[in-house]
């Protein structure tokens, strides 16, 4: 469960040349408080004309991390870690291929000859 704290203090802005913010810092008026985890995330920032101030931390994106399991000329087939089969086939317009029949070609014989 989330808890919602608020706390009070100074915030700074540091600005480019141009006038665009790059920079906020925050000092509270407690800074023994102990009251927060501290943490260091990507995420969005708002601030708003007003002076307001809002940060959403950016949600862990789940690598694949997945196992090979059979390889063909422009793409492979793996398992991942989510249990999912994942079909991957590249081919560069510069290779000049016929492009449905070598997608279809190379799909048809990576599911035929990969053991699930």
């Amino acid at each position: 469960m989330n808890k919602t704290i608020s706390l009070s203090g100074l915030g700074t802005i540091t600005p480019d040349e141009n006038g665009k913010s790059v920079g906020f810092e925050f000092w509270a008026d407690d800074p023994d408080g102990q009251v927060v985890t501290p943490m260091r995330a990507s995420g969005t920032a708002q601030l708003m004309r007003s002076g307001s101030f809002f940060f959403v931390p950016a949600k862990k994106r789940v690598r694949a991390n997945s196992t090979l399991l059979r390889k063909a000329a422009h793409g492979r087939i793996s398992a991942t870690k989510d249990e999912a089969y994942q079909l991957t086939l590249k081919i560069f317009k510069r290779e000049g291929l016929d492009v449905k029949e070598t997608l279809l070609r190379e799909a048809v014989e990576l599911i035929n000859n990969v053991r699930f």
